[in-house]
């Protein structure tokens, strides 16, 4: 019998205190996340109960409602039961200077790293079509011997590029609609940093200044940091405006001095200081990955499954991944997490096959499969089975280890900043595509191997 989406929403709002205590509703590709006013109203174990649910994660203020392939009819669901209510809430919420029930409950790493992946998650679609855009053509002139300078090939070259060209005003389009800022203006105060009139003002090594204050030249073409944190600073500056500036001049002098004050500020200070601390921490991985490729594919592939835990591998993908494509048309580090993936299913397949009881065996088998032609929405047999008895998702962290260890030894790379999955093959073809392959193979056997091992304790219900 089919879910009832609409009655599994009614369910979820009802658990966490009915729709006048939800602030605020967004989603993933398998979570519906909800940040709540009263924490106290929360049934959180019969919330985790719900046929439908897989698992029920509590980071930084935000419960995140596992669901997996379903969570977007869910969510058209809850937003008709309590959107409009959540929507007024934010707003007067948002404009409270003293909301001090949001700062105790959420750390400032954990609003980081939901804030940089709630930014960068609409945006992988994108970077997925332009990842397979560029596969395409490279196998037309490698497999088919097209011309590189073939118009069409370049063609396909510069559509695939685009999104890291003007990769500031996309992430300042979903930054603006994150903070609820003015979308206008704010494409306006991010397509600064890749205006040819501005970036041509450092030819040939020219200094550039304003009013006397040094402007660095920095490139800004793969950048994320730098406009995050000047629409972040436009959405609290336009919000001070409006509180002192006269209802009747607001439509001209906000945007007005929103921009005077926040553009010169950006490429002055925001932009250098955002673009060198997304540097220093993408150095993080990329230094490790210089130092020894194994060693960074086996630290990648062993806590990646972790990191997804935590929800810390979007913002990781949008600040290390992006950079490298964009700058090397491929990204050999990050994509060391692969086999992992595959080893959640590996996992999952050998707690299904070796089970005695019925029911665990059933729904072991049902939920590997799901999730491997689910693509890339692992957290089916990963939170329904491999999280649940423990010992399984031990066995993926040590055969991700292994996997990545062997794929960072083929510097295997990928095109697009998206998980490794039966449908983005294309985007992983290339230099160390077999290495890649011999990794997931090797991780998952070795997953498979430890899992049966194991074992699991099936009176966990």
């Amino acid at each position: 019998m089919a879910l009832n989406k609409s009655a599994l929403a009614q369910e979820i709002i009802r658990l966490l205190g009915s729709s006048d205590n939800i602030k605020d509703v967004a989603h993933c590709m398998t979570r519906l996340r909800i940040v709540v006013k009263n924490e106290s109203l929360v049934q959180l174990e019969e919330l985790q109960k719900l046929n439908g649910v897989m698992k029920v994660i509590l980071i930084g203020g935000q419960y995140q409602i596992v669901l997996g392939g379903i969570v977007d009819d869910v969510f058209d669901e809850t937003v008709k039961l309590c959107g409009n209510v959540a929507h007024i809430n934010e707003e007067v919420i948002d404009e409270n200077l003293d909301a001090k029930s949001d700062t105790t409950h959420r750390s400032w790493l954990g609003k980081l790293v939901e804030t940089i992946s709630g930014i960068v998650t609409p945006i992988i679609p994108a970077m997925l079509a332009c990842g397979f855009i560029k596969t395409l053509a490279v196998l037309c002139t490698v497999v088919f011997k097209v011309p590189e300078d073939n118009s069409t090939i370049q063609i396909f070259n510069v559509i695939s590029d685009t999104l890291y060209a003007f990769f500031p005003i996309i992430i300042g389009w979903s930054a603006a609609k994150k903070f609820r800022t003015n979308m206008a203006v704010s494409l306006v105060i991010v397509g600064l940093l890749v205006n040819p009139a501005f970036t041509s003002l450092f030819a040939n090594g020219a200094k550039v200044s304003f009013l006397g204050i040094p402007v660095t030249d920095v490139y800004y073409g793969s950048s994320v940091l730098p406009a995050i944190l000047s629409i972040y600073l436009l959405s609290k500056l336009e919000l001070g405006l409006r509180r002192v500036i006269p209802s009747a001049l607001r439509s001209i002098f906000v945007p007005f001095l929103s921009t005077l004050i926040i553009a010169p500020l950006l490429i002055v200070a925001i932009g250098p200081i955002g673009v060198w601390g997304g540097n220093l921490f993408a150095s993080i991985f990329t230094k490790l990955y210089e130092f020894s490729p194994i060693v960074a594919g086996a630290l990648i592939g062993g806590t990646w499954q972790i990191l997804i835990i935590f929800g810390m591998h979007i913002a990781i993908l949008g600040l290390v991944s992006v950079p490298n494509i964009a700058r090397y048309g491929r990204d050999t580090v990050i994509m060391t997490h692969a086999p992992s993936l595959i080893c959640q299913v590996a996992a999952g397949l050998a707690v299904g096959l070796k089970a005695k009881n019925p029911e665990i065996k059933k729904n072991a088998l049902t939920l590997s499969l799901t999730s491997f032609f689910a693509g890339s929405v692992i957290e089916p047999v990963m939170y329904g089975v491999n999280l649940k008895y423990k010992k399984p998702f031990i066995a993926v962290c040590i055969g991700g280890a292994v996997g990545g260890a062997i794929t960072g030894a083929s510097l295997a790379g990928t095109t697009a900043a998206v998980a490794f999955s039966l449908y983005t093959i294309p985007a992983y073809l290339g230099a160390g595509f077999t290495g890649l392959l011999i990794g997931c193979g090797v991780g998952a056997l070795i997953t498979f191997i430890l899992t049966w091992l194991m074992g699991i304790d099936e009176s966990i219900a």
